[in-house]
Parts: structure tokens; sequence; C-alpha cells
């Protein structure tokens, strides 16, 4: 009980020491014995979890035998079911990753089929998938009145269970946030913004910290925060200051110290505080413009450009030729994230014109390119999008077009309003070109008035 006992017969460790146990904590796997330089490891309980094959056998069985309810045993249920596991599932990450949790739990929690939360969780992703093949081609008129009927079953299931006031935090939230991704698929421009407003509100009428309630709920607020996060880059600096409040906490919010915060979409925690710091500060400098404010920004600008520095250089550590295909195609990810903040940071608060982000942009579109070469995933969409509204030159153009092609053949139905954005972006720029004389790379377009005026509201993930 009492804590100073715990290591009062070893030796102090040096900061090295120290630094290296640290480490070795994700690099260990599961029921294989620690190093003999770190079995006293005061680190060694933070073991890095990956699921063992008995977890994933575990979850694969339940998935094959499903519920007893008459529900799945419909045949059509089953199929959109299906499809949701091995393929909806799949992209919703950029790549294939143990933890996915819309592979991992989503399905398992909604065959348990007993609470209000988890009827509405099992027909938002019959939703999910309906609406994604539909935008496949595959028979679309039934399947988008598949995904309608879905949709209704599980708001009357959802509203059920917040009347009863009882529901369980991680289950309710994952069903809200599956209905949100549907709207996304289903390329309803505005409607996902209600279960983005509804599942935050959820979120903070907890009273505890409910993304400790399990690794489920865990990474379902995750998922909402990142959300969060990456939704208000595609708002106007335009906002009040009730909106600059609510947004202050995104950056330091205790949930993006929970373990691989970032990860579902190839992101870091460092990336996601620079992404909504710069969010904030861009709205602060259009809501008071005074020299304390700008003091604040430039301030701000120099943390971030600290921030991405420090990891391009991590990344530069950890890369070797000894790294497997995940962890490759990981390091693409991670890199145009970096890449991609640095261009949201300048054209953001900064306001330089395209020629001077183009460095960023080309080396976005590299990693890009090598990952869509060594892979068929989903990669991220805001980095993509970021680089692609800034892409001036022939060479950046045709790359960007290719990722658009490639990114139009999962059957997201918002990737039909990102490439009308991205290309309008690329019209008025060419328009002003041919008009003035102006070299493209001097020209500006704000691409969020474009969306402002094109009147749709696209979300970035």
């Amino acid at each position: 009980m009492h804590c100073e006992r715990t290591w009062a017969n070893n030796p102090l460790l040096s900061s090295d020491i120290v630094d290296r146990l640290i480490a070795q904590c994700d690099s260990i796997e599961p029921d294989k014995p620690w190093p003999s330089n770190a079995k006293n490891s005061p680190f060694s309980v933070f073991q890095a979890l990956i699921p063992s094959n008995s977890l994933l056998s575990n979850v694969n069985k339940m998935l094959a035998a499903g519920p007893t309810n008459a529900t799945h045993t419909d045949p059509q249920n089953k199929f959109l079911f299906h499809h949701y596991v091995n393929h909806v599932a799949s992209v919703m990450m950029p790549f294939e990753h143990p933890w996915n949790p819309w592979k991992l739990y989503y399905p398992a929690v909604s065959l348990h089929d007993t609470l209000s939360e988890e009827k509405a969780l099992y027909h938002a992703i019959l939703t999910h998938a309906a609406f994604n093949l539909g935008h496949l081609g595959v028979d679309q008129s039934r399947m988008m009145a598949l995904a309608t009927r879905h949709y209704n079953s599980s708001i009357q299931h959802l509203s059920k269970s917040i009347r009863s006031g009882r529901q369980r935090f991680s289950s309710t939230l994952a069903a809200i946030m599956t209905l949100m991704m549907a709207e996304v698929y289903s390329g309803q421009s505005r409607k996902w913004q209600h279960h983005l407003q509804g599942a935050w509100a959820l979120l903070n009428s907890q009273y505890s910290d409910p993304w400790k309630e399990s690794r489920f709920a865990c990474f379902s607020t995750q998922s909402l925060l990142i959300v969060k996060i990456i939704s208000g880059t595609s708002l106007p600096n335009t906002e009040t200051t009730e909106s600059i409040q609510s947004d202050l906490p995104l950056f330091s919010s205790p949930i993006l110290s929970t373990p691989q915060c970032g990860f579902t979409i190839g992101a870091q925690r460092a990336l996601l505080e620079c992404i909504s710091m710069i969010t904030v500060a861009g709205r602060q400098m259009q809501a008071k413009n005074s020299i304390n404010t700008r003091l604040a920004v430039d301030r701000i600008v120099a943390d971030v450009l600290g921030r991405l520095e420090e990891c391009q250089s991590q990344l530069s550590c950890y890369s070797g030729q000894s790294d497997s295909l995940g962890q490759e195609l990981a390091r693409y990810q991670l890199n145009a994230f970096i890449f991609a903040t640095y261009i949201y940071l300048h054209r953001s608060l900064l306001d330089v014109p395209p020629w001077r982000v183009a460095h960023y942009v080309s080396l976005t579109f590299q990693n890009i390119s090598a990952f869509c070469t060594k892979s068929i995933g989903n990669f991220s969409l805001w980095p993509a999008f970021i680089a692609a509204v800034e892409a001036y030159t022939v060479k950046d153009v045709d790359l960007a077009q290719a990722w658009l092609e490639q990114s139009m053949s999962f059957g997201l139905g918002n990737r039909l309003l990102v490439k009308r954005v991205v290309e309008e972006v690329w019209q008025r720029r060419e328009a002003i070109n041919g008009e003035t004389g102006m070299e493209k790379g001097l020209i500006t377009v704000d691409w969020r008035k474009v969306v402002m005026d094109l009147d749709v509201d696209i979300l970035l993930v």
C-alpha cells in the first residue's frame, strides 16, 4: 500500500535507460518474455496490446454464429452484414490493422441484440452497408430503399434507448457514429452534422471519463474527437466567439492521451493537436484583429512548426529497410499528414500563395503515390484533399487526379462532393490565370469559400 516501497530494492534508472524502456513497451509482443534488460522495467505493465489469435478467433466465431433472434436470420440482412464486415469496415481505415474497431468491435457488439442501443447499432451497420453497395452500383434503387428502411429502424431503437435514460455509452455512441458515417457514405451533404452534434452532446453529458469503460468505448470516443477536429477545418473562419470557445478544449482533450489516438485515420496525437490549434487560431484571428491576437497566433505558428519538425524527426528515426509492409504504409500516411498540416498552417494562418506550399503539395502526393503503388487501401481523405486544392503544377494536378479517380472506387458518396470541390478550385484558378495572365502559383483560391458557393458540406474523413 506504500508506493515508495515498490522499487525500494532496485537501483535508480538513468533517463537514457528510462527512454529505452518506454520505447520497448510498444515493440514487445504479447505472450513473449520481456528482454532481460527490461525485466525490472516499471513500464512492463503497459505492454502493447495486440489482439491475440484466440481473441480474433472468438470474434470470428461470434460473427459466424450470430444471434438467435429473427432479425439476423433474414438472408438480406446477412448479406448486408457480411458486406459491412468484409468491405465497409476495411475501407473505414487506410490500411489493414489488427485493432480496426469497425471490424473487431462494432459487428460483434451489434449481434448481442439485447439492448435498444445494440439493435440501433445493428440497423445502422446495415444502413452503412446498403448505402455503400448502392454507390458501388449494386442494385442501386433497392439498396437505397433498404438503407432508408434500416436507417429508420436504427433511429427508432436509438430514440427508445435515449428516452430510457439507461443506455450504455459505448453502444449508443457507436450507433450514432455509424449513422453519421452512413450519411457520409450516402453523399447527403449536411445530414451527418446532426449526428455529430448528437454524439458530442452525449459525450458532454457524461459525468466521468466514459472512454475508460472499455476499448470499444475508447475507440468510438477517439473516432468522435477525430471527426470533430477534422470537420472544424472545413468551416470558414467566421465563427462566433461561442463556437471558438467550444473548440478550445479539443487540442487539450484528455481523449488525445488515450492509447493509439489517431491511428484509425493514419495520424498521431501530435498532428491532431496541431490541426486543432491551427483551426482555433484562424478563427481567433478573424474574430479579434489586434496586435495581441497576432502575437498569440505567431506563438501558435512557432509551436506548431516545432511539433511538426519533431514528428518528422521521430518518423525518420523509426523508419528503416526492415519495416514490414504495414509499417511502410503507415509511414506514408503519417508523412502525408505532416506535409498536409504544413500546408494547412501556411494557408490558414499565413495566407501564402500556392507556390509557397508547392513543395509540401509535391511531398504529400509522393507519399500518396508510394502508398497506392503498394496498397489498394482507402488513403485518408484529409491530407490528400488539403494538398489537392493547392495543386497547380501539371505534375501535381495529374497526381491529384489519379488519387481522385482511385478514391471514387470505394463506393463513398462524399467523394463525389470532394471531387466536385477540388475541380471547381482548379477551374477558378485556371479562369483567373486566363483572364489576368497571373501565374497559377500566385493565385489563391479559398476552398472553403468554394464549398459555401457550391452549398455543400463535406466531411474530410
